[in-house]
């Protein structure tokens, strides 16, 4: 059994990190499949554009993400504050289909594209009614959506739709970032963002980037005291399973039942996603994956992280009102594909001053709500939690000892070759306690979902610093 995702498996050319000093117009920070998709969609315009990545492009949530390409997701209808919300944001989410059939066509991208029909079910009786009333607000949308129910999975009541997607995620990225090589720098993490007179300048180790226009696109935005960002959203946790399946018919499905079971196929395998939940109510990393490891006999097991807003719907666009020299796109509520997707159209037209029917929806200083003022507990409960777990896991953990080593507080980890892996016991980002995950052998912050390799190297952020430890 590996311990790490599927998608990984796809290899690609590592390119260049920054090496000079450079002058552009748009910079672009962050190579999932945001940064990589708007680069895309910028590399035509007059403007000189660049990305930098911190580490590899889409080796990070891109690569943990079940990948489904479908608009039927969760409950729509009751999700947001109104009918006419819902219906824009679905409206969205199709665009984002369309948009990402017209890249690969265009490319001629191989990424194992597929039609697949999506399924939101449930096996609750208390759930079917809000299922009904979400058939009736597609109906009403002209979505062509049936009352169908599943094989083979438990289920009381289902809909399906027809005209959705699957992909092998870095295929499609890996593919957007050959074309794409000249204009991008990996190993390059921003460790600076000064404000100067018509523009920015963006440290990147002895090197600056001097640019009129940022964008972050990153899984948690660094740099954003303006926003607020943690009072804003929490961070949650999935487990996903891969196993072989003898030729199964290519689906989707996610139920609305808690806990969340979330499935689609690939291949000749079946994808599992469990307990999909604020990283705050987690027992502990290794009860989760032990649940997991019981439904079946899974080749690949790994945990994934998604930014949960508190009224469902992404940060897309501007920090400033009538500024686009500073954008930001995160926020995904588990539905990285399409999201991702319309955001490079939404962040495009924004830097070319163009309108766009999206720009609203989603915009980062949109007014309060009842959604938003009701979420606004739950998230500070949620995050209060992750902190004082985090910093209790650490001390319970019979596996993981803290020290003090030339007088600073670190986390050591003995493998099972009697090697000491030894790492600073804090995250830089807000300085949460780490804890850590057995399974992946990674160190992981509950607060905000950063994430370190055994030896302290940021592999996920909202860091972009490492915890590695050194004699001072």
């Amino acid at each position: 059994m590996k311990n790490y995702s599927i998608w990984n498996e796809e290899q690609t050319e590592i390119l260049p990190k920054i090496s000079e000093d450079k002058k552009v117009d748009i910079l672009i920070i962050g190579g999932g499949l945001t940064g990589v998709s708007l680069l895309y969609q910028l590399k035509d315009s007059k403007f000189k554009t660049i990305l930098v990545e911190k580490n590899i492009c889409g080796r990070g949530v891109t690569s943990k993400s079940t990948a489904k390409i479908t608009y039927l997701q969760d409950l729509l209808v009751t999700d947001f504050k109104d009918e006419k919300t819902a219906s824009l944001y679905l409206k969205s989410q199709q665009e984002a289909i369309k948009e990402i059939k017209k890249m690969i066509t265009k490319e001629k991208i191989d990424c194992d594209f597929e039609k697949s029909p999506s399924y939101l079910f449930t096996n609750d009786s208390a759930n079917i009614q809000k299922l009904e009333r979400q058939y009736l607000f597609l109906k009403e949308n002209h979505i062509e959506v049936k009352k169908e129910k599943l094989e083979k999975i438990p289920n009381k009541f289902a809909l399906k739709v027809e005209d959705t997607y699957l992909f092998h995620p870095l295929k499609y990225l890996f593919n957007l970032k050959r074309i794409l090589k000249d204009f991008i720098y990996e190993n390059s993490p921003v460790k600076k963002i000064q404000k100067v007179k018509n523009g920015y300048v963006v440290s990147i180790g002895k090197y600056q980037i001097f640019c009129s226009k940022i964008v972050i696109a990153t899984h948690y935005p660094y740099f954003l005291k303006p926003l607020f960002f943690p009072l804003k959203n929490h961070v949650e946790t999935s487990f996903i399973g891969v196993k072989k399946e003898e030729n199964p018919l290519p689906f989707s499905a996610i139920s609305i039942d808690h806990p969340i079971l979330s499935l689609r196929t690939y291949q000749n395998t079946l994808f599992y996603l469990i307990d999909s939940m604020p990283t705050g109510n987690i027992k502990s990393i290794e009860s989760h994956f032990k649940k997991l490891k019981s439904q079946a006999s899974f080749d690949y097991l790994w945990s994934n992280k998604d930014i949960m807003t508190n009224d469902k719907i992404p940060y897309i666009g501007r920090i400033f009102k009538q500024d686009n020299s500073f954008l930001i796109a995160c926020g995904y509520n588990t539905w990285g594909m399409t999201n991702a997707s319309i955001a490079s159209v939404v962040l495009k037209d924004i830097l070319l001053e163009k309108e766009n029917p999206f720009e609203e929806l989603f915009d980062p200083r949109r007014s309060l709500n009842f959604k938003k003022i009701k979420a606004f507990p739950l998230d500070l409960i949620y995050s209060g939690k992750a902190i004082l777990k985090s910093t209790k896991n650490n001390i319970n953990n019979q596996k993981i000892k803290k020290e003090t080593r030339d007088g600073q507080s670190v986390l050591i980890y003995v493998d099972e070759n009697g090697k000491e892996h030894i790492v600073l016991n804090r995250c830089p980002h807000m300085k949460c306690g780490l804890v850590f995950n057995e399974w992946e052998k990674t160190w992981d912050c509950l607060c905000h979902g950063s994430r370190f390799d055994l030896d302290g190297k940021c592999i996920e952020g909202p860091s972009n610093i490492n915890i590695t430890f050194s004699k001072k």
